[in-house]
């Protein structure tokens, strides 16, 4: 409970600090890459997910809402749930602001889930597994998700990850909140101990051409340059989202350097049908 109180702490001085721009306490606190960042990660669920209209969606720590409003304009019913009071009250503020009805936001702090077996037809989890640091937790947490799947539906989870052992972290520029980075591999195996079976394994967010274009914006800025590539920000994020498709398959078959390697990983599982 003591890591729970610690989480909610942070995550409520997260959006009152970021309270004029949410996206910066739930993704970066530089919009453009919440811009780029956001649209790669919809770009892949969009691909990976035929989302049809009928679909009841749970989008597991959804912040101040910007997945469960995504979501609420293509399917019938959307339930986010967060252990932050300020950012589920945020979301809320946003839905009712746009005039979205079939969506509604809960807090939660415990498992179970408060829903019944097999209520939803996609679950969506995004940056949130690194921060259940208790190995017992993130086992139940994964049951629990898979509990309340559909057979047939299915789980779309994002997560930044390492290549070694576990990496736990805690109060630096990322964020106060205690998490930690593992594999992508064990997430893979608690899913699949779950009976799920992964469709879809992909780098997020990784273009080349994005990152370099971000790195050379910023080293010009540092150095008091003049700033000749803030204007060609759309172009840049434009290009990079069309091209993203080549650059991180390309990246995903060359050998793991430091250099090729990407932190952001994309999962896609789907829990067997019930067969008749």
């Amino acid at each position: 409970m003591q890591n729970l109180a610690r989480q909610r702490d942070a995550w409520d001085e997260e959006i009152t600090r970021h309270h004029r721009h949410p996206l910066r306490a739930v993704i970066d606190d530089e919009d453009l890459n919440n811009v780029y960042i956001d649209s790669s990660q919809k770009r892949l669920i969009s691909k990976a997910v035929q989302i049809e209209p009928h679909f009841t969606v749970l989008d597991y720590g959804c912040g101040v809402g910007r997945w469960t409003l995504w979501f609420a304009q293509q399917v019938h019913h959307v339930v986010g749930v967060d252990i932050s009071p300020k950012m589920v009250e945020v979301a809320r503020q946003a839905a009712d602001e746009a005039g979205i009805r079939n969506v509604e936001h809960h807090v939660i702090d415990d498992l179970p889930l408060p829903f019944r077996d097999g209520m939803f037809d996609l679950v969506n989890v995004v940056w949130v597994l690194r921060y259940i640091t208790d190995g017992d937790e993130l086992t139940r947490t994964v049951q629990e998700i898979c509990r309340v799947i559909r057979p047939g539906g299915y789980v779309t989870l994002i997560e930044l990850t390492t290549r070694g052992e576990p990496v736990f972290k805690t109060h630096d520029d990322e964020s106060s909140a205690p998490r930690v980075y593992r594999r992508w591999e064990q997430y893979q195996s608690l899913f699949e101990e779950c009976g799920m079976t992964m469709k879809e394994n992909a780098i997020s967010s990784a273009s080349p051409l994005y990152w370099f274009y971000f790195a050379a914006r910023n080293a010009a800025r540092r150095r008091d340059l003049p700033d000749l590539l803030s204007p060609m920000a759309p172009l840049f994020v434009s290009v990079s989202l069309a091209t993203e498709g080549l650059t991180t398959g390309l990246m995903q078959i060359l050998p793991e350097r430091d250099f090729f390697w990407c932190r952001h990983r994309f999962l896609c599982f789907e829990k067997p049908a019930i067969q008749t």
